[in-house]
């Protein structure tokens, strides 16, 4: 089958890059044809105004590429329907057009339905990541399909889908189309517990089951081929993957990384000003590490499926369910702490290696089960 696949656009998120390539392998592996519903954000009404403001910007990178020699400054058409003169736009821009399956970018609902008229979909996924989290989507019904007609027959599953927080995930009025909407899902499955929790009560879809990020449906090895010659530091290190650093963040990092005697190495996880590493470096930088210091989700998934051993910080802001569903399913909990003070306190266990072997046999377990609700699904 063909099969669609809507997940939250692909930027400068690694694991939302990974996990949307991991899906597609997972597919592909069942014997099925998938690609990304490259669902972008509405582009902007056009208006003298904003069409003034668009030369000025294309005039001032023509300065910064020109003379100033900024490698960073792109030149985009000011008179197309969207202009983006930002760097990059992908964290890893080969990476997404040479790995990725997926559609030209659709910028509105009538661009969606006119493409899927066009491409012949069977079946369409919803997910992963945080795609029913309102603020984080970029039209939140079409993440419900609320394109397709009511008697259109092909099957709608949820893989994996997440809200993110137990709490203001979908706005009061949206919330009842949303809701009716899910009703007409073949399948429906959600990656943490709160995620069960409200589909079950919010939702009325007592069938809704969790189901493995589409990452750890992969194992180090599939990994190990986007890798490749990638190379990192010839010496030690404690690798560090931060989405929202703070002072306390820091100090963890800096007591890990002197009681293991080697540098932190960060592994950039938004654009600073410098090239952002491809996604093989970025999955070297994990595997190579002799440890892991993390606040991120997708942080704390590689650090698994590569054995290092890891802390993982709570990000509350981003969502903490997904932290505590995930290990608390891999009896992983130990790992996890939400301040500094808790670190101190744990942390001779903290920074003692880890025994894999029981979790990977409840990945394995997972795994398969994850694997069973997608074949059952699409069947």
């Amino acid at each position: 089958m063909k099969i669609g696949i809507l997940t939250q656009p692909l930027h400068l998120n690694y694991g939302g890059i990974l996990q949307n390539w991991a899906l597609q392998q997972v597919l592909k592996g069942l014997g099925h044809e998938p690609v990304m519903i490259n669902r972008c954000y509405d582009a902007p009404v056009r208006s003298a105004v904003r069409m003034a403001a668009r030369c000025r910007s294309f005039a001032k990178h023509i300065v910064l590429k020109s003379i100033g020699r900024d490698s960073r400054a792109l030149l985009c058409n000011p008179f197309a329907r969207v202009y983006e003169p930002h760097w990059p736009k992908y964290a890893d821009r080969r990476f997404c057009s040479k790995r990725i399956n997926k559609s030209t970018a659709l910028y509105s609902d009538y661009e969606l339905r006119h493409w899927i008229d066009r491409c012949d979909i069977d079946a369409f996924v919803v997910g992963s990541d945080q795609v029913w989290r309102q603020e984080y989507s970029p039209r939140i019904e079409t993440y419900f399909l609320d394109f397709l007609p009511i008697a259109d027959k092909r099957k709608r599953i949820a893989y994996a889908a997440s809200f993110g927080t137990n709490n203001g995930y979908i706005d009061d009025d949206k919330l009842p189309a949303c809701r009716a909407l899910l009703k007409h899902f073949d399948a429906v499955s959600v990656r943490e517990n709160g995620g069960v929790n409200i589909t079950h009560e919010v939702f009325d879809r007592k069938d809704a089951v969790k189901v493995l990020d589409p990452t750890l449906l992969l194992s180090a090895e599939d990994y190990r081929t986007i890798i490749g010659g990638a190379s990192t530091s010839a010496s030690p290190y404690v690798a560090a993957y931060i989405l929202d650093d703070d002072a306390d963040k820091t100090a963890i990092l800096d007591t890990v990384s002197a009681n293991l005697n080697v540098p932190a190495q960060r592994m950039s996880a938004n654009y600073t000003g410098t090239k952002m590493p491809t996604m093989a470096q970025w999955l070297a930088t994990c595997a190579n590490a002799e440890a892991v210091v993390t606040d991120s989700f997708h942080g704390c998934v590689f650090s698994i499926i590569f054995g290092k051993p890891f802390i993982a910080i709570g990000n509350t802001k981003r969502g903490l369910d997904r932290f505590t569903s995930l290990l608390g399913t891999l009896g992983l909990t130990g790992r996890l702490i939400n301040s500094l003070d808790e670190f101190n306190a744990r942390r001779t266990t903290l920074l003692s290696p880890i025994d894999y072997a029981p979790a990977n046999e409840l990945l394995s377990e997972q795994r398969t089960n994850s694997i069973k609700f997608l074949t059952n699904a699409l069947a």
